[in-house]
């Protein structure tokens, strides 16, 4: 019999976060799971790390002999999932104990969607910093527009907080390999088919934020991002639009990222010359130092913030439990 869920977690030289994630899969409260990890041509230690995890039957081990990108795994994974729903893990992310169990109440709930997602704590700078969502905000539901899959406005999603029922992929196909960075032109072409949408307010995994995410490359995201917004089946002046929302979002991300000459060539580019007025063009105009210093004085407010003193129970529960975890990947020998 297939299982509920097939886990699909691809890594890339990620051996230690590798370790920690496939530690929060095992400590699933609900067993109903294949979970397929995808070694992605690493050259670090990860065949040694899925050496120690080999003997859970549950765990199917695969490997590609060079790079090929992270949807070209999911994808090689797909292929040989059984499971009735397909869910996400990134290497860099942590599952909370429940969010299997959680997501198979919410999908027994709500047997119409075919797209089920839920919230995440944040973790950067060594805690927690919030959630994904505020618990409290409203999401749409049911069947939506295909543009909503296209940043957060709308769906405030993450692939490793995402389930798709799996005839979702054997009617509308898989993710695009070309994409190296995103994995939204997938989402936008099952919402666009009609897929329809269930959202989960309870943090259920913790999201990590670090240097070395792909999320990081800004001006690629942005390319990829239109290649999604075509995918959304919308009319050119909605995409429009939408197009324009994005070019100011990645315009923001790279003045916090201290990289204005970058911004405003993308002002220019993507907003026209009519924009060189706007606060936005204004920001990016400022010294790339001085961003920098305003990066590092957010960052110690965030850091004063945040800190666990002033954590609320559910979140100090949250962090005793993964903190163990984090320090035995601190701990844990590097090459």
């Amino acid at each position: 019999m297939s299982p509920q869920f097939s886990i699909i977690l691809p890594s890339f030289n990620r051996a230690a976060m590798l370790r920690t994630a496939l530690k929060t899969v095992l400590w699933q409260t609900l067993g109903d799971w294949e979970c397929l990890v995808v070694d992605d041509g690493s050259t670090d230690e990860t065949p040694a790390v899925l050496e120690e995890f080999k003997g859970d039957p549950r765990l199917r081990l695969l490997r590609n002999p060079r790079n090929e990108g992270m949807n070209a795994a999911r994808n090689k994974a797909l292929a040989l999932a059984g499971g009735r729903l397909i869910t996400f893990l990134d290497s860099d992310d942590l599952w909370l104990p429940s969010r299997l169990e959680r997501f198979s109440a919410r999908a027994a709930r709500s047997p119409v969607a075919g797209f089920l997602f839920s919230n995440a704590y944040v973790w950067r700078f060594g805690r927690i910093i919030g959630t994904l969502f505020d618990p409290a905000r409203c999401i749409p539901e049911g069947v939506v527009p295909g543009h909503y899959a296209i940043g957060d406005v709308h769906l405030p999603y993450v692939t490793t907080n995402v389930a798709i029922r799996r005839e979702a992929f054997e009617r509308h196909g898989l993710f695009r390999t070309e994409m190296k960075t995103l994995d939204t032109e997938l989402f936008a072409r099952l919402l666009a088919a009609g897929i329809a949408v269930a959202a989960i307010s309870e943090p259920l995994s913790v999201r990590r934020l670090h240097g070395g995410q792909l999320t990081g490359r800004t001006l690629e995201n942005f390319e990829e991002a239109l290649i999604a917004l075509g995918a959304t089946g919308a009319l050119p002046e909605l995409i429009e639009r939408r197009r324009q929302d994005v070019a100011k979002d990645v315009a923001l991300y790279l003045i916090k990222a201290a990289e204005p000459a970058q911004a405003r060539a993308l002002i220019r580019r993507e907003l026209g010359e009519t924009r060189v007025t706007s606060w936005l063009f204004l920001a990016a105009c400022l010294p790339a130092g001085a961003l920098r210093g305003l990066r590092a004085l957010r960052q110690l407010w965030l850091r004063l913030r945040h800190h666990p003193c002033w954590a609320g129970t559910q979140t100090r529960e949250v962090a005793r439990l993964i903190e163990p975890l984090l320090a035995a990947e601190e701990q844990a020998p590097k090459r």
